[in-house]
Order: structure tokens, then C-alpha cells, then sequence
């Protein structure tokens, strides 16, 4: 499902995007927060975008590519999802950085993951020190989690890291149950 916000376009992530996510996988500065190194070449970030297509195919995943007009800007995504959880991740350009961008993307995937989706809980893991991203949860919504933790990837890497949670909203039972005036 395509979303749109008034400046962007979350679509559904096609193979033919592969060379604009390495335009951002292969950035230094924009990868420098996330949990790998920058990718060095366009036939890795094909692999990566062909398996993560696979896993969009049989549910344990949807990715969406960010396009502000006809130009890709970043990646948005909601991993793991199993009983009605899910993991929000999202990439941008570091030139698209403090536009507001990643903001609106991520209320509108927010939205569709608590509305259509059915989802009840969503998390997101950031590296410690990453205060943009922190700030950006928080403003959508989410709380940390818990402490700051080590995370351990492949090849023996530990990063510092720290989880936000954000729980469905839940009607005020208050507003619901006011008798309407004139009925």
C-alpha cells in the first residue's frame, strides 16, 4: 500500500529502488548511526533488497521507500511483525536531515501500523547517542524501554543501545459514553 503525506510518498519497496538505497546504504554520514558499516557496493544493497522483498512476501516484514516527489530520500520499515508487534526502523539521505521529513514519514506509518495493520505494539532500537532519532520517537510518541543495552551483531560487533515503545492508542471511554446534546 502506497502512503502519502503532504510532501512524501511511502511505496512499497520494488527491486528497481536498489540503486537509490545505496545512493543512502553507501553514505558514511547517513549510516554512521545505524547497525552496519556503509555499504560498498550496489550488488550487495541488491541482495539486500531482494531478501527483503522475500520476507515482505511471506508477512514477517514491510519496507517502503521514501520519494519526495520523484526523488528517493530514505527507507521506512516495519520488521518482525508476530502478535500484533512490530520493529520501526527507518534510513534518510543525510541531506534530507532536519527538514522534517523522517517525522512525517514516520506519523504516517505509525498510522497505518496501528489502522490498517492492527498492530498493538510497535518498538524501535536506536544506538545510544543518536540524539536526533530519540528525539524524533519521543515527539511521535514513544517511550524508552528500559536501559541502554549491548547489542551483539555478526561478526562480533557490540553496539550501545536503547529501546522505545510506543502501545496502541486507546479510545477515552469518557468521549465515548457523553450523551450528545440536541439528540
Amino acid at each position: 500500500m502506497i502512503l502519502s503525506t503532504p510532501r512524501l510518498q511511502l511505496r512499497p519497496m520494488l527491486q528497481s529502488d536498489a540503486p537509490a538505497l545505496f545512493a543512502i546504504l553507501g553514505d558514511r554520514a547517513a549510516m554512521q548511526h545505524w547497525h552496519r558499516p556503509a555499504v560498498t557496493s550496489l550488488s550487495l544493497v541488491d541482495g539486500m533488497v531482494e531478501e527483503q522483498i522475500a520476507a515482505m512476501a511471506g508477512g514477517l516484514c514491510a519496507y517502503w521507500t521514501v520519494w519526495r516527489g520523484d526523488d528517493p530520500i530514505g527507507s521506512a520499515d516495519f520488521s518482525l511483525i508476530e502478535d500484533g508487534a512490530a520493529q520501526l526502523g527507518f534510513l534518510f539521505r543525510h541531506d534530507q536531515w532536519g527538514q522534517g521529513f523522517a517525522g512525517e514519514a514516520l506519523a504516517a506509518l505509525v498510522a497505518h501500523g496501528f489502522g490498517a495493520m492492527g498492530l498493538e505494539r510497535l518498538s524501535a532500537t536506536i544506538r545510544t547517542g543518536n540524539a536526533r532519532a530519540a528525539r524524533l520517537l519521543e515527539k511521535l510518541g514513544f517511550a524508552r524501554d528500559g536501559e541502554n543495552r549491548r547489542l551483539t551483531l555478526d561478526g562480533g560487533v557490540t553496539l550501545e543501545v536503547v529501546s522505545y515503545a510506543l502501545l496502541r492508542p486507546r479510545p477515552d471511554p469518557r468521549q465515548e459514553s457523553s450523551p450528545q446534546k440536541g439528540t
